[in-house]
């Protein structure tokens, strides 16, 4: 799993780091966000691009979010 804690970031700087890390992902690779907002413009980039999300938010202002490509990998499952 690849951790990417983009909390202290500003826009557009965690959409970058995110667009980033997917753009390397191979099999079943998953990238685990952490983000202090839902960013919506990333769950866009990831689906026109082949890609899977699952978002969890744990409490106000903290979004936990995994991404992969694969179509095996359960992120359902995938808890805070």
């Amino acid at each position: 799993m690849i951790l990417l804690d983009t909390r202290e970031f500003d826009h557009p700087i965690p959409l970058e780091m995110a667009t980033s890390a997917f753009k390397k992902l191979s099999g079943d690779e998953v990238i685990h966000m952490i983000h202090r907002r839902e960013p919506i413009p990333l769950f866009e980039i990831i689906l026109k691009n082949g890609g899977r999300y699952h978002r969890v938010m744990e409490r106000d202002n903290l979004w936990h979010i995994y991404i992969t490509r694969s179509s095996t990998v359960v992120l359902e499952h995938t808890d805070v």
